[in-house]
C-alpha cells in the first residue's frame, strides 16, 4: 500500500513538473534580430524614406536636412526573401531616387548616404 502511494505521489509530481514547463524563444542579442537603416542626409532638404515591398510602398521615416537618422525595419519586411527597394524623396522638390533590390535578413545593417544631388547617393549593405 505504501509503495503504491509513493508511486502515485511521484506520478503527480512528474505531471505537475511537465505542466509548469514553458518554452521560451532564444533571446535575440541587441540588434541581432533587427535590420536597421542608417541614413546620412547630406542634402539641403528634409527627405522622406519609403520602402517598396511586394509591390506595396510604405513610409519608413523622415530625415532632416544635414542629419543622420537610424530607422529599424519592421519585422514583416524580413519575411519571405526580404527583398525591398528603398525610395528617398526630397520634400518640396520633384527629386526622388530608388535603390536596387536589397535583401534584408535579421542583423542586416543598411547605410544610405544621400548627397545634395540625390543621383550621386550611395548605399552599402552589411
Amino acid at each position: 500500500m505504501l509503495a503504491r502511494m509513493r508511486l502515485v505521489v511521484i506520478a503527480a509530481v512528474a505531471v505537475a513538473s511537465v505542466s509548469c514547463w514553458h518554452h521560451h524563444p532564444p533571446n535575440e542579442s541587441a540588434g541581432g534580430g533587427l535590420a536597421t537603416l542608417r541614413v546620412d542626409n547630406r542634402n539641403w532638404q528634409n527627405v522622406d524614406i519609403q520602402v517598396l515591398h511586394r509591390g506595396i510602398q510604405s513610409h519608413l521615416g523622415s530625415v532632416n536636412a544635414s542629419a543622420v537618422t537610424e530607422i529599424v525595419f519592421p519585422k514583416y519586411l524580413l519575411s519571405d526573401l526580404g527583398e525591398v527597394e528603398l525610395i528617398a524623396h526630397a520634400i518640396g522638390t520633384p527629386y526622388t531616387i530608388r535603390t536596387q533590390v536589397i535583401v534584408l535578413k535579421p542583423g542586416t545593417e543598411v547605410r544610405w548616404t544621400l548627397e545634395t544631388d540625390l543621383s550621386r547617393s550611395s548605399i552599402a549593405v552589411y
